[in-house]
């Protein structure tokens, strides 16, 4: 398995040859989530609390200002690091593409950033969103986070993500015609999912052509509906030897063109009611690769 893995590291250098390391800033846009404003439902994601993951996500700085206090912190300790300017909060494309262009261009512009990173959703790429990254594209290196998830449908409906698997095949292909980089999301262990659904998602990702993934653990944080449910003995996790061998059949499926970013899923431990080892990367790392390639 470790011959076989393609590092986020790899790729990173492979985009940015100029620098030795390339580093994220996370940015908070202001943007919402279809999901959460009513745009196609209320409520969110079943599984999600951006502060669970986005260390900007309650910040109310202005936007370049939360870069360069970033890009300071980075250069203090590397000058020759590159910096990933890596909008993370919510749905970073949900808005028109006048407003987009107007949040995207001085990030892009400013002389400190290599490229920009965009985490969004499969419903929020339409081609339009799509023709403007191309653009900035061709000034700097765009990569576009897209969260799958999961290739079941069913599932998909049942965790509130109003939107189907088609449609995130259809945004990754998008974009990849559009010559711009893609990086999946997806969670292993959602509820009533098999071995057989996790292999499908890894299936879909590399027919996508993405680029790189983040393969997450579902693991329950406060502030959402699987914290009730998880309470309420509804939810049952996936434990740590079967995502282990889960994530190792999908990153087998997908090398050695896909870039693996992580395997782990961290959360600040106020906000992490279980399981406790989704965070601990060196542990679940050394479990996967005790797996045959």
């Amino acid at each position: 398995m470790e011959k076989e893995t393609k590092a986020y590291k790899d790729f990173l250098k492979e985009i940015f040859p100029q620098f030795g390391r390339v580093r994220k800033v996370a940015l908070n846009a202001g943007f919402s989530c279809p999901n959460l404003d009513g745009t196609v439902g209320k409520g969110g994601c079943a599984y999600c609390n951006n502060n669970s993951f986005s260390q900007v996500a309650a910040t109310e700085l202005p936007l370049l200002q939360q870069l360069e206090s970033g890009i300071k912190a980075i250069k203090n300790k590397n000058d020759k690091t590159g910096i990933l300017a890596y909008f993370q909060s919510y749905t970073n494309t949900h808005a028109p593409v006048q407003k987009l262009r107007e949040i995207f261009t001085p990030i892009i512009l400013h002389s400190d950033v290599a490229g920009i990173a965009i985490g969004t959703r499969p419903d929020c790429l339409p081609s339009q969103v799509v023709e403007l990254l191309a653009e900035l594209n061709s000034i700097k290196p765009i990569i576009v986070e897209i969260g799958v998830q999961t290739a079941n449908d069913q599932t998909l409906k049942n965790i509130n993500r109003n939107h189907t698997a088609e449609c995130a095949r259809k945004a990754a292909l998008l974009c990849k015609n559009s010559k711009l980089l893609t990086t999946a999301h997806v969670i292993i262990g959602l509820p009533h999912e098999s071995a057989d659904d996790f292999a499908n998602t890894a299936k879909l990702v590399k027919e996508c052509g993405f680029s790189a993934v983040k393969i997450h653990p579902l693991h329950i944080v406060k502030g959402t509906r699987f914290e009730e449910e998880y309470k309420e003995g509804k939810i049952e996790l996936i434990s740590l030897a079967d995502y282990c061998k889960a994530a190792a059949e999908f990153i087998r499926i997908v090398q050695p063109d896909i870039a693996i970013e992580r395997v782990s899923g961290e959360s600040p431990a106020d906000m992490l009611i279980a399981p406790a080892w989704s965070g601990d990367r060196n542990r679940i790392w050394e479990m996967i690769l005790q797996f045959p390639p």
